[in-house]
């Protein structure tokens, strides 16, 4: 018999046995075990408020994100040496309710109908946006609400309540007939 290490418990083995530690079965360390497009505080950086969000894909996608260190977009599996580095994205604030909604946004091809749209060099490949408004589906894009922040303050905000939406990665369909406005429809996988 064989047996590999796994989670909540360490595996050790000599000539005399084997032994089987259960002691952390389950793991309080939170931060330890992630989802896709889990969104995590970075706190705050002057006036702003910035956040991570853990990769996940759309469609086998992975989405972009406007990187505010490196002030360019970038994808959000990042690795650089070697080292995931995932980005770091700044939170859009409604000044009058302090809320934040952070999304998933994906576009159809402009060449190919397709959606998601997989050209990363164009404005409809999928992103993750922080806008200060509720987002609505238009023939151009639809939008996945990942989460929610509720921010202490508009003007310096230090800290803030996480409604987190969607825990996992997305398959989507685009549906559009007629004049209607597109409809998009996402599962989890």
């Amino acid at each position: 018999m064989k047996l590999q290490p796994g989670v909540g418990y360490t595996f050790n083995s000599s000539s005399s046995g084997f032994t089987i530690d259960t002691a952390e079965q389950f793991p309080d360390n939170a931060s330890a075990s992630t989802f896709p497009f889990q969104i995590i505080s970075v706190g705050a950086s002057g006036s702003n408020f910035r956040y991570r969000v853990v990769s996940g894909t759309l469609n086998n996608i992975v989405p972009e994100i406007d990187d505010v260190v490196s002030s360019t977009e970038v994808l959000l599996d990042r690795v650089t040496s070697g080292i995931a580095d995932p980005p770091i994205g700044q939170l859009s604030i409604n000044s009058t309710t302090n809320e934040s909604w952070i999304y998933l946004r994906a576009g159809v091809s402009g060449s190919t109908g397709a959606f998601p749209d997989s050209d990363a060099t164009t404005s409809n490949y999928p992103k993750v946006i922080s806008s200060n408004t509720v987002l609505f589906d238009t023939d151009t894009y639809g939008y996945v609400l990942l989460g929610k922040f509720t921010m202490n303050s508009y003007s310096a905000p230090t800290s803030g309540v996480l409604n987190q939406y969607v825990g996992s990665s997305l398959w989507g369909d685009r549906l559009k007939t007629g004049t209607d406005t597109a409809r998009y429809y996402y599962a989890r996988i």
